[in-house]
């Protein structure tokens, strides 16, 4: 095992009420109650010469500008290096609609956005100031009933959970990182209360469990979700589904135990910018027209008597067009995000052997397989981190259509790029930490 400092931090960042919410564009409706509140968890690897750390927060996603501005906090504040500080969101669509430029004038948001700063700025200084001397294990479990693919659930996913463990040189187990791969969209468009979802769900109660922080990161779900797993979509359900990963979570935690990451056991950071391509968007008539179709297939589909299966697929189909449809007439991506550089942030560390691989956006399952057959199956792929440029699809599935092909704002013919930048950077973090040990 190795020997490290390692401290944990969290922090409430439930919004007021009143603002609008994330990840449903056919909700209109502002945040009108709290079902649990939303954390920004920290966690920090200190090895005595240059720390690594980790926030994850309950937001559908974080926005390069937003993290630049946390980072130089964290540098200037503590001394913490920016390439090696890694910011990723859980991607609740319960959360605020945060970052997006189509609410730009919205002050109370903004004002918000600025908090969130300052709080995940002191969740960063709470870890390092908790950090003592611990040994760090790594561990896995299967996850069953939770996840599937979520346009056909026969298809293979990576249905593993994977744990680092930190514990005191007392025995005491001081915190977890977690990685799993999933939407965290158990509920609704309906719901209008503030919600950490799945995520937040199961990071509650596998930390009840343990006595210990729990930061769980998401991994390559980008069709994955809990569509063919889910009974409905109540926060009843939100609540079994968290309490089945929280055990799985446990499960991995005493497999950690006794056992050791294989590799080098120094810490590791690197990052590397990939050019994308934006996808080219159809105009408005033809996006309207796509819209129509896929609406007069689900009618069609609906009066056959079809399974819930395929109907459920034939409604994201409509989702997406709704969603393209909506994007094209306000004018494509700038006018809902910003107008943002054509280019992918990869960034990976290295913490006792394991390596831990970021992307932002959404990778496919297919991906993240890929990337552990290269670097090893213990190896973190954690999404929705440092920025969002959305799906990241194969080449191949762009054939089957739906909801993510027409959402997509990158190029499909990018997708292999990003998997092997992923690989070259995590092998540069490695380097780095070889260097740092034979030092």
């Amino acid at each position: 095992m190795s020997t490290l400092r390692v401290g944990f931090g969290q922090c409430d960042i439930t919004p007021p009420l009143g603002l609008p919410l994330g990840g449903y564009g056919a909700r209109l409706s502002p945040a009108d109650g709290i079902l649990d509140p939303l954390f920004c968890r920290a966690a920090i690897f200190d090895d005595g010469t240059a720390p690594i750390a980790l926030v994850v927060l309950d937001l559908v996603y974080v926005f390069g500008s937003w993290v630049s501005r946390l980072r130089a906090r964290a540098a200037e504040l503590f001394g913490l290096e920016p390439g090696r500080l890694l910011v990723a969101a859980t991607h609740t669509h319960a959360g605020p609609g945060v970052f997006r430029s189509v609410i730009g004038d919205h002050t109370r948001m903004t004002a918000y956005e600025d908090d969130l700063l300052l709080e995940a700025t002191e969740c960063v200084g709470t870890a390092l100031r908790a950090a003592v001397p611990a040994v760090v294990a790594y561990g896995s479990a299967h996850v069953g009933g939770v996840a599937a693919n979520r346009r056909d659930p026969s298809l293979p996913i990576d249905d593993s959970v994977r744990v680092l463990c930190a514990q005191a040189t007392s025995g005491q187990l001081l915190g977890v990182v977690a990685n799993f791969a999933c939407h965290s969209t158990v509920l609704s468009a309906a719901n209008c209360s503030y919600s950490g979802d799945l995520f937040g769900a199961a990071a509650a109660a596998a930390a009840s469990q343990l006595a210990t922080p729990v930061l769980l990161v998401n991994g390559n779900g980008g069709d994955v979700s809990t569509r063919f797993t889910r009974r409905d979509q109540s926060y009843g359900e939100v609540r079994r589904l968290g309490h089945t990963l929280a055990m799985a979570i446990c499960t991995a935690v005493r497999n950690a135990a006794g056992s050791a990451p294989q590799g080098p056991a120094g810490l590791g950071a690197a990052l590397q910018a990939v050019d994308v391509r934006w996808r080219d968007l159809p105009a408005p008539g033809e996006a309207a027209a796509e819209l129509q179709a896929a609406e007069s297939a689900l009618r069609a589909l609906r009066a056959q008597g079809t399974d819930p299966a395929t109907l459920r697929l034939a409604e994201s189909r409509v989702e997406g067009a709704r969603a393209m449809l909506w994007v094209t007439s306000l004018g494509g991506w700038d006018a809902v995000f910003g107008p943002r550089p054509a280019v992918a942030e990869l960034q990976a560390l290295r913490c006792a052997g394991v390596p831990i691989v970021a992307a932002p956006g959404e990778l496919f399952s297919s991906a993240g397989k890929w990337v552990r057959r290269q670097l090893g199956e213990s190896t973190f792929v954690v999404d929705y981190a440092n920025d969002y440029l959305g799906y990241f699809i194969p080449e191949m599935e762009t054939r089957a259509g739906g909801y993510e092909s027409l959402i997509a704002m990158i190029e499909p013919n990018c997708e292999g790029d990003l998997r092997r930048g992923l690989v070259e950077v995590a092998h540069r973090a490695t380097l780095r930490s070889q260097l740092k040990v034979d030092c």
